[in-house]
């Protein structure tokens, strides 16, 4: 199979076809009634007024910006893989999405950015969503990334641990 060595063309590609799961899954929730808000709806909430949120525009509106955020995870995820190595690269995804996801779910209703959930099962099952995306993204990425764009496969320190953020500066 043919790697990807670029980190950001790696980081969009692994950002759309690893949120597609969350996806689904989120609009299996809200047809369930498990929810009371999908991801397109807040997303549209940026740009338009709440009471327009459920028309083809705001649809449209929704998945460019869903999109856009989950290519710019897919970046962020690779960027930190490239620094700081592929161990635990499920892990560091889960970490960079729970931040997102806090930013979104606790900040962006508090700032009336985004649309708060009238269920409290919203908030956790988002969580799960958002913490399967950044474990899957991180796997992606350090499965189909090439080699050259992650240090830990050369370079260790002398305990024979990963240094905590590596620079390419240094084997110049």
């Amino acid at each position: 199979m043919r790697k990807i060595g670029d980190r950001i063309l790696l980081g969009i590609a692994a950002g759309i076809i690893c949120g597609m799961p969350g996806r689904v899954v989120n609009d299996i929730e809200y047809h369930l009634r498990l929810t009371d808000v999908k991801y397109g709806q807040m997303a549209s909430n940026l740009f338009l007024p709440k009471r327009k949120s459920d028309t083809k525009e705001a649809r449209v509106i929704g998945s460019i910006v869903n999109h856009t955020m989950i290519s710019l995870t897919g970046i962020l995820v690779t960027y930190l893989l490239s620094a700081t190595g592929r161990d635990k690269a499920v892990v560091k995804g889960m970490g960079v999405t729970s931040l997102l996801w806090m930013a979104l779910f606790g900040l962006g209703p508090r700032l009336q950015l985004t649309v708060n959930s009238k269920k409290p099962l919203s908030s956790i099952l988002s969580f799960i969503d958002h913490a399967v995306f950044g474990g899957l993204c991180g796997f992606f990425v350090s499965k189909v990334g090439a080699d050259t764009l992650f240090p830990d496969h050369q370079v260790r320190g002398k305990d024979g641990k990963l240094p905590l953020i590596y620079s390419m500066a240094k084997e110049k």
